[in-house]
């Protein structure tokens, strides 16, 4: 998923592990990030510009809080 069609308050954050594979988490403000993980590291994921959203976990409760709002 790609950054431009997150909400004004998501954002991505991802430690150095996660920009290795590809799987930045989507950090939601006053939640932090959607799946859980603690967001305690530096956002390597906005330093580097990494554009895509790929931990699975927070795209499948992402999906789930679209369908809650229907």
């Amino acid at each position: 998923m790609n950054i431009k069609t997150l909400n004004k308050d998501q954002m991505i954050y991802g430690n150095k592990g996660n920009v290795w594979t590809n799987t930045a988490h989507i950090y939601q403000s006053g939640k932090g990030n959607l799946c859980g993980t603690p967001a305690l590291a530096t956002n390597w994921a906005r330093i580097e510009g990494i554009t895509e959203v790929g931990c699975p976990e927070c795209l499948k409760r992402l999906e789930e809080e679209k369908i809650m709002k229907r």
